[in-house]
Order: structure tokens, then sequence, then C-alpha cells
């Protein structure tokens, strides 16, 4: 028995690197099908010889959209300008990884751009906890540090279009772009497509996980009763509200409206709590 990590999915074909980098083209035996979840990029796996997924280890997480398992962390990239930050896109995307309890490093990419207006947002998401990283692949500004970020983990790229991933991945490893080719090659399809999540590797316990689908901002399985928990810098402030649960609008006594008030959160941030709470109820009342 083989064991080792699905790295694609194509055609109902399952490709599983060992531990030795080899890839397999597996298929899954028939009473797995039956079994309490579907196969998915990131499960670890135990396969046969003959080229058989014969048990799938148990995972630490796993998403729906993207549908992939086993992420320890997202690297969320946004760029300091070219394009400029998309300040709502960014916090839906940071409640959704949440969500999801995934640790997160958001990577600050292009920041020879940088201006004051960025690094006060900077300063802000340090304040509210969160690991952030400066990259520029220009002056290759922090491509160390993002290497270091990426040792003996799984990890997930995820941000707007033309914020620089591709750059960034293929400064940390200038073997990236020809190994998404050469996976290509393998799976006898086109130049690395985007359709369904893939894991590259850049050594034997360190992934790169493609994630299309990443951007496709959806709170279809967030309770309103959970929205205000995926804003950590909320926390210090919910035990001051009157009413449990307390949806920080229009109820009286409420530590959240109280702690905007004083300049403890951000607008921008209680803006968007705002605008996801809306998606919230727009979705139920569709259904």
């Amino acid at each position: 028995m083989i064991t080792g990590i699905v790295v694609k999915n194509m055609n109902g074909y399952f490709y599983v690197q060992d531990d030795t980098s080899t890839i397999h083209e597996c298929k899954v035996r028939g009473r797995l099908k039956q079994g309490r979840y579907s196969l998915l990029v990131g499960d670890r796996v135990t396969i046969s010889e003959d080229g058989f997924v014969e048990s799938i280890h148990e995972r630490h997480n796993a998403m729906v959209r993207p549908a992939v398992a086993n992420i320890d962390q997202v690297v969320l990239v946004v760029a300091a300008h070219e394009p400029d930050i998309n300040e709502l896109l960014l916090n839906k995307m940071l409640v959704m990884i949440e969500h999801a309890d995934i640790p997160i490093v958001l990577c600050i990419n292009k920041c020879d751009l940088m201006d004051s207006d960025t690094e006060a947002m900077v300063e802000l998401y340090k304040s509210i906890g969160y690991d952030v990283l400066m990259t520029s692949t220009y002056d290759m500004t922090g491509i160390e540090d993002l290497r270091h970020v990426l040792q003996h983990k799984v990890t997930a790229f995820a941000g707007p279009s033309g914020v620089g991933k591709s750059s960034l991945l293929n400064a940390v490893d200038p073997k990236f772009a020809f190994q998404t080719g050469e996976v290509s090659d393998k799976i006898k399809r086109g130049k690395h497509t985007t359709r369904h999540a893939s894991l590259y590797s850049l050594d034997a316990d360190s992934f790169i996980m493609d994630t299309p689908g990443f951007s496709a901002i959806e709170f279809n399985d967030v309770s309103l009763e959970r929205l205000p928990t995926l804003f950590p810098e909320f926390s210090q402030y919910v035990d001051v509200c009157k009413f449990n649960p307390c949806y920080h609008e229009h109820e009286p006594i409420c530590g959240i409206k109280d702690a905007l008030e004083a300049g403890h959160i951000h607008q921008g941030r209680y803006d968007a709590y705002m605008s996801i709470r809306n998606d919230i109820e727009s979705q139920r009342k569709r259904f």
C-alpha cells in the first residue's frame, strides 16, 4: 500500500502524489463512493499498487467552494495598488475564510506602490490580529518571508484577479510555472486549467493549492447569529449588548455600535458586516 495526497481530480480519475513525489493515476473503490464524504483534492489517502484509492484518512477541515480538504492556511493576496484594494471584497473574503476556521495570512503584494492609505489599512488589519505580509516581485521584497510561511503546510492562495498571485508563486519557486504544465501533461489536459482545484508541491510536505472559486463569495451556510463571531474585533464588545442574540443594528445598548462610535471598530469593517448581513437576509427571503 502507498500513502499520498490527492493533487488533482479530473474526469473521474484522482491523481495522488506519494512521499517520493511520484504521481499515481487512481480510481476510487465502489465502497468508498458510498462513504460519508466524497474524495477531495487535499485528502490524504492510501492507494493500492494497482491504482485504487483504498481509504481516505481523517480530515481536519474541508470547504464546499472550492471543494477542497485539509488546508492548513489561506494566503489572501491583495495589491497595494493596480488594482486598488476593494475593501468590501477583502472583508467578505476574510469572513468566508473565518467561517471555514482556516488560519489566514493577509498578503499585501506590490508593496512598492504603497501610499499612506495602504499603510493605514495594513495597520488596521494588524490591529485586528491578522498576520500581514508585505511582498513585491518588482524588488523581491518579502519573498523569503513568504517562502518561510509556506514551509510544511498546504496553503491555498486566494484573492482578486490582477493582484499578482502567479507572479508571487513564480518568485517563490521558479519551477512552479513548469510544474503546472507538467501536471497538466500527466493528465492529458491543456496548460494549467482553472476549472478544478489542484495541488502543486514546493517540496515533499509543502503544497500550494490553486483554488478556482475562492473568489466566488457566498454566505449560504452562514447564520445571522454566527456572522458577528467572524469579525474578530467584535468579540471584546459583545458582552455589553443587552440582547442575545444582538444583530448590532437597531438594538439599544449595543457594545458593537458603542465601539464603532468610539472609533474602536473601523467603519469599513462595520459596513462590511451590515452588507454581508443584508446578503444573508436576501438569500433567506429567496428561499
